[in-house]
């Protein structure tokens, strides 16, 4: 690191220049990735309804697993009208022509189900050629281009909707809300630096290398996605944690820097005094950061990883930036920093507010530290009420095609064609289905579902068997149906008779809680008669992908946080030669994260002070934005607590007085940690107020949490249990330390060990 720092010193405009090169190389590439950004759900590899969607296309064709719905509707002519069925047909060529598998109406099935109940719309099943989900939804623009070609007249209005189409229309929506974010976020920052620093180039120069950061992040994010899904939230996360560790990086480089030159230093002394400082704290703190990005490889999801890598790329790009480009530029500007000011000199000393306020809560702790555990208790234990909550269209804007299609399914079909439930059965030995004892299990299955209250319809095998009638003994193969029912068939039997599909149609979206339990009730069912049929019964759609998603993002908590408890605790005690310290400075992250939990639950989930801010609670908190608060707020909570004690622990180096340490440490940090905190959230405040439920819960949690973090946590808290804990603070075993070397930094004094 101090290699680094000196070569920055020694060479400043080389360094400049390089980094001016880098972002020019990376800008182009930066400003492309709002166009390669995909979903932001993904089926779990291996998960069962990943193995059903996986089945579904090898049984009944590409595709076959992603359907689109896609509603034709008309105000003035009525589906019966001749118009309504060539304006139906001429959209199938178009799809037909444009790559589709398969496109199927009511004119070309007889299907009534497929006409809606207000007359003058119909829905029209779209069947594109993907593997995959991302696959398919890289066609939903495909799709719409070429209905819109079809010319169908302005009397005809065609919406592409469905799972698929929601959350391609969710990058937009997403993006559009990053653009907003930025906009109110990054004046508000600049204010904010300015009345900390009072000069326009030390308030400018946090914001600039943030912005930098982002745009080598993005760039890479670019080139990530040619080779693996990115997805908008990862585009979302890295410029949060972009804007928030540059600025935090930099500010307290630039503090450091002015409280050099206000004891003193010659501008170039404080420079390198300030970078090396500091750097210990920005390589701790990145540590720390970077750590919660890679648990996320723990976790079984692909789009994830590439989140993982842009994380860690904005992380280390933002430490190499403040460690290299940032003194290169303090040396460049020189006295000009502090314009138009004239920095007053300071001596050392621990007066102030921050210092009387850390003598009052070490003089008194029971005064202070039992109302905070009352006040942290209260934001806590909401989190064991925590329930799982998954967006679907009414997320969406009203502008947005898919919410639109959606409210058009909900009026005259039903919500549930926006993901219908499959039931994949399968022979268990070399027979096929077209048995009269599997015919009847699974006729027997079709009635159970079909008088469930929570389904709208009922298709699949079964109902065809229904259409055959009096023929039905006669039917021993797809190539025995009559000529007419011989295509349609091909979407619910398999070609060599093995498997069948039965679909639910439910009543609700696929996302609602009455859906999801329908689901895990279907799946829990034993089917014995069907088994004893020789049958398995396999359960997904969309919903079962979306329980499988949530029960792997919850289930991996139990992976990601001890790998990174455990990494942070070492890097912890290696930083601080303490074992006492770092398991208080984790215990400190794990209530700042369990707060923030606490403070979603009662907004999101209950409602609680939700009109304030114009939001709809929604009931719960989204599995993912569970997972991300934790592995992002460890490691940025991780930012005050090293800078925090990084200076008490300079302060016990030079006087072995644990009291006046924690005195001094927090008299000369505790402005410049609210002053970072108040940035941050304003960061991630400006993105709760977006339009998208989930990015509101991502922003609002992480601005609460460092609110609560930089106040209640690190000036209240940590001064208090510094105070009671005295010596032990810095207790270490000797066995560990370096030969000659103590707790203090110096050889010859036995400080470490407590009595």
């Amino acid at each position: 690191m101090r290699s680094l720092i000196q070569f920055a010193l020694r060479r400043p405009k080389t360094v400049i220049f390089a980094w001016i090169a880098i972002l020019a190389a990376a800008a182009p590439f930066a400003s492309r990735l709002a166009g390669a950004l995909r979903g932001s759900t993904d089926a779990v590899p291996g998960s069962p309804s990943e193995l059903v969607s996986r089945d579904l296309n090898n049984a009944f064709g590409t595709g076959s697993a992603f359907v689109f719905p896609a509603v034709l509707t008309s105000s003035s002519i009525p589906a019966t009208d001749p118009r309504f069925a060539a304006a139906a047909t001429r959209l199938e060529r178009v799809l037909d022509s444009a790559g589709m598998r398969s496109v199927r109406h009511y004119w070309n099935t007889g299907d009534t189900t497929l006409l809606g109940r207000d007359g003058h719309s119909a829905l029209m099943l779209v069947t594109p050629r993907a593997q995959t989900f991302f696959d398919a939804e890289s066609t939903v623009a495909e799709i719409r281009g070429a209905a819109r070609a079809a010319g169908s007249g302005s009397a005809f209005e065609i919406k592409v909707t469905g799972m698929i189409s929601l959350f391609h229309d969710l990058d937009v929506n997403a993006s559009d809300d990053l653009l907003r974010a930025e906009r109110i976020g990054i004046p508000l920052t600049l204010i904010v630096l300015l009345l900390v620093f009072g000069a326009p180039i030390a308030a400018g120069l946090p914001l600039v290398l943030a912005l930098g950061t982002i745009a080598i992040t993005l760039a890479v994010l670019y080139g990530l996605s040619r080779v693996m899904p990115v997805s908008v939230f990862a585009q979302n996360a890295v410029t949060m944690v972009g804007l928030g560790i540059g600025v935090d990086y930099s500010l307290f480089l630039v503090s450091r820097c002015r409280e050099e030159l206000a004891r003193g230093a010659s501008f170039p002394k404080a420079v390198e005094a300030a970078a090396n400082q500091a750097g210990h704290v920005v390589l701790v703190s990145g540590l720390a950061v970077c750590t919660g990005f890679l648990a996320l490889f723990l976790v079984h999801i692909r789009f994830l990883h590439t989140l993982a890598l842009g994380g860690v790329t904005v992380v280390v790009t933002s430490v190499l930036m403040t460690l290299t480009l940032l003194p290169s530029l303090l040396l460049i500007i020189g006295e000009r920093l502090n314009w138009p000011r004239r920095l007053s000199r300071a001596s050392r000393g621990t007066g102030g507010l921050w210092a009387r306020w850390a003598r009052e809560t070490m003089t008194r702790p029971w005064r202070y530290l039992i109302p905070t555990l009352i006040v942290l208790g209260v934001l806590i234990v909401p989190t064991l009420r925590l329930k799982a909550w998954n967006m679907g269209a009414r997320d969406l804007s009203p502008t947005m095609e898919a919410r639109q299609g959606y409210e058009l399914l909900d009026r005259n079909f039903s919500a549930g064609w926006m993901g219908p439930i499959a039931i994949l059965v399968k022979t268990r030995d070399s027979g096929t289905v077209w048995t009269p004892e599997r015919e009847g299990a699974m006729t027997a299955i079709y009635s159970r579902l079909a008088s469930d209250p929570r389904a709208h319809f009922v298709g699949g095998f079964p109902h065809l068997l229904s259409l055959l009638g009096q023929a039905r003994p006669l039917v021993h193969a797809r190539s025995d149906l009559p000529a007419p029912m011989r295509t349609a068939s091909a979407q619910v039997v398999s070609e060599d008779g093995r498997s069948a599909l039965i679909f639910v149609v439910p009543r609700s979206a696929p996302e609602s809680e009455e859906v999801m339990t329908l689901v895990r009730e279907l799946r829990a069912e034993s089917w014995q008669p069907a088994r004893d049929a020789g049958l398995a019964i396999q359960v997904g759609g969309f919903s079962a992908s979306i329980l499988d998603f949530d029960s792997e993002l919850f289930g991996s908590l139990k992976r990601v946080i001890p790998i990174v408890l455990t990494i942070t605790f070492l890097a912890l005690v290696f930083a601080f030669r303490s074992i006492v310290v770092p398991i208080k400075a984790i215990t400190m992250n794990l209530i700042s994260v369990l707060a923030a939990y606490g403070f979603l639950v009662y907004v999101f989930q209950e409602g609680v002070g939700a009109g304030l801010i114009g939001l709809v609670p929604p009931g719960g908190l989204n599995s993912f934005i569970v997972l991300m608060l934790f592995t992002i707020l460890f490691g940025l909570s991780m930012d005050y607590e090293v800078f925090l004690l990084s200076r008490i622990r300079e302060e016990y180096q030079r006087t072995g007085d644990n009291s006046k340490s924690v005195v001094s440490g927090l008299s000369q940090t505790g402005g410049l940690i609210t002053s970072a905190a108040l940035i941050m959230v304003v960061l991630f405040g400006s993105f709760g107020f977006t339009r998208l439920t989930a990015t509101r819960e991502f922003g609002l949690g992480l601005a609460f949490a460092v609110a609560l973090d930089a106040t209640v946590i690190r000036v209240v808290l940590v001064p208090i249990l510094m105070g009671l804990l005295g010596r032990a603070n810095w207790w270490f075993p000797a066995v560990l330390l370096p030969r000659g070397s103590d707790g203090r930094g110096r050889s010859g004094q036995n400080a470490v060990a407590y009595r």
